[in-house]
């Protein structure tokens, strides 16, 4: 079954979401395929598609570091009413997809390369098989780390792309990048890459929406409810090995090799207030990439899709404008 659109955008209000994402939920979920796939070292990757009617291209959603696919149902939706395809995965240590340690909740990889390889088995395997249509890639955070990554090396395949507050280099606040690369690589190599980051904080389902960068509460007392509810969805700390490779990211992103072999064009969102990833980075990127044009949304921070009503509105217009140019 395929979703028919009627190529209006209605953004849910803080009011209207809760009784809203039901009824997106319910709606989308009977068009919805889904299933695993063995990736490139034979991790299962747990994935989502749906298809819309008379669709006019496929948008592929690369989600940030803690998220699932799930979260991303409401924007989902606003996709599939403009007749775009969507099809979302987990990353692995996310959501249904494989762990690579021994607790649930904790998110390791070797290499970000590791993500990227995953998203080409995703594009190769399910995506292209499922529909022929021009390929786009919305992704959030982390997800834009992996989809700079992919496109250095495979912008042929990819028509255009949203960096949505990439994770080009995290934002550390204690000491400076180098010496927080120093500390954690040296403990990295004399824990071990899976253990756990002493810093990072397990799943809070008590963690009160004062406290978080989300703006919409409505928006936040969903997802919190979900991860609740779902031990899968509870991934939160992260490994050594996690973190070093987020700090060392930015050097395989910003290789003039690398951003030269970018051709596709890019819209990067950059959240002015960011707390969780460098803005300055984004401009560095931008400014070293030919075909990106960045543009910053005005006092918000890094979780833009559950910002304010304007914020979200306007993240969403700079989206189907760049993907309907």
């Amino acid at each position: 079954m395929k979703y028919i659109p009627d190529y209006q955008l209605n953004i849910l209000t803080d009011e209207e979401f809760e009784s809203g994402i039901k009824k997106i939920t319910e709606k989308i979920e009977k068009c919805r395929v889904s299933g695993f796939f063995d990736s490139y070292d034979g991790k299962k990757i747990f994935y989502e598609y749906f298809l819309a009617q008379d669709s006019k291209a496929s948008v592929i959603i690369v989600h940030g570091l803690s998220e699932f696919t799930k979260k991303y149902y409401e924007v989902t939706d606003y996709f599939l009413n403009q007749g775009y395809n969507v099809f979302l995965f987990d990353q692995r240590c996310h959501g249904f997809s494989t762990r690579l340690t021994d607790r649930i909740d904790l998110i390791h990889v070797d290499s970000f390369k590791d993500y990227t390889k995953d998203l080409s088995v995703f594009i190769d395997e399910i995506v292209l098989p499922a529909d022929k249509k021009p390929l786009y890639i919305y992704s959030h955070s982390m997800g834009g780390a992996v989809t700079a990554l992919y496109l250095s090396k495979n912008s042929d395949k990819i028509k255009k792309a949203i960096l949505s507050a990439p994770l080009i280099e995290p934002y550390v606040n204690m000491v400076s990048p180098p010496i927080a690369r120093v500390g954690v690589g040296f403990c990295r190599l004399f824990q071990g890459g899976k253990t756990k980051f002493k810093y990072s904080k397990e799943f809070d389902p008590e963690y009160k929406f004062e406290k978080a960068i989300d703006e919409s509460r409505s928006r936040f007392v969903h997802n919190i409810t979900m991860r609740k509810q779902e031990p899968n969805y509870q991934s939160t700390p992260m490994t050594l090995g996690w973190v070093y490779n987020s700090l060392v990211v930015h050097r395989s992103i910003l290789k003039s090799s690398a951003v030269k072999g970018i051709k596709t064009p890019i819209l990067l969102i950059s959240a002015e207030n960011d707390t969780v990833v460098r803005t300055d980075m984004h401009h560095k990127f931008a400014k070293k990439c030919k075909t990106c044009r960045l543009v910053s949304i005005k006092n918000t921070d890094h979780a833009m899709l559950t910002g304010s009503q304007r914020v979200i509105a306007e993240h969403l217009n700079l989206v189907f404008s760049f993907f309907a140019d």
